[in-house]
């Protein structure tokens, strides 16, 4: 006897949608690692080729021989891990903070704080840019990395997740006889480690992958991270898409690791964070 499907039409129909939402995901990222192998000549062929006839290798060289690429990759990796790394910790004390302390106004400071993220980015960067001028930060790497340090949207996804923590393991610390911090960097702090892989990743694409605020707060090619150095390759001569193509194949590959690295973590503090929220 033939065994019946567990799963119905409705599986299969989802299975296929999901399928074909990869392919147009992925599709984008195919193009880029290809074309990173192809010549200007090819590039600018009509109709686009979709594997390369002439593989070229030099063009990743020609990258390295072009701009300081190492220069700027190491600028993009160590503001954008150092930046990741103190978002995180402040996002998830001041959570914290939120979450389980009871003080006067801890409400209306809370909503405050949270509508700072209707206020546009870009409205802000004017202000900001005269108050790191003031302080004499522009042109260092202070400029990359301290308005990093505070994220509004990271403070309120830690609050939402610790407001749900049970106060039972909080009170048994209490007991022990810990402090406020040490009941927090060894109780709250490991249990919310789905929440913070999600929010690790998504701070550190933020930050490295910033390109406005770099561009206006830094003149010094000493300091330029990776997209404002690769807009080199941007001019009114024309456009070099072979090397605009290899640089961006290079500079993806932190991005890779890191969700490599977090995505069990990632994909489990998302649905934390949708069941909880």
């Amino acid at each position: 006897m033939r065994r019946k499907s567990k799963h119905g039409v409705g599986y299969y129909v989802g299975l296929v949608l999901m399928i074909i939402g990869a392919f147009f995901m992925l599709l984008p990222f195919y193009w880029m690692i290809i074309s990173s192998f192809k010549s200007q000549n090819e590039l600018l062929r009509m109709p686009p080729t979709l594997y390369p006839h002439k593989l070229v290798t030099m063009n990743f060289k020609r990258v390295l021989d072009s701009i300081p690429f190492i220069r700027y990759y190491v600028n993009s990796l160590g503001t954008g891990i150092l930046n990741t790394a103190v978002g995180v910790f402040t996002s998830a004390i001041i959570g914290f903070v939120f979450a389980k302390y009871n003080f006067k106004g801890r409400n209306t400071i809370f909503l405050i704080i949270l509508a700072l993220i209707m206020i546009p980015y870009d409205v802000l960067m004017i202000p900001l840019y005269k108050l790191m001028a003031n302080m004499g930060l522009t042109n260092s790497y202070f400029v990359l990395t301290v308005p990093y340090f505070i994220n509004i949207f990271g403070i309120f996804l830690m609050r939402q997740f610790f407001i749900d923590l049970p106060n039972d393991y909080l009170e048994a610390a209490d007991v022990d006889g810990c402090g406020h911090f040490k009941r927090f960097v060894r109780i709250a702090f490991p249990m919310a480690k789905p929440m913070l892989a999600a929010l690790f990743i998504y701070l550190f694409m933020a930050t490295y992958n910033s390109y406005l605020w770099p561009l206006i707060s830094v003149s010094s090619r000493r300091l330029f991270t990776l997209p404002v150095g690769i807009a080199a390759f941007f001019s009114d001569r024309g456009t070099q898409t072979d090397l605009v193509m290899a640089a961006s194949t290079m500079m993806i590959v932190p991005v890779v690791i890191v969700f490599s690295l977090g995505q069990k973590n990632f994909v489990e503090g998302l649905t934390v964070g949708g069941v909880k929220g």
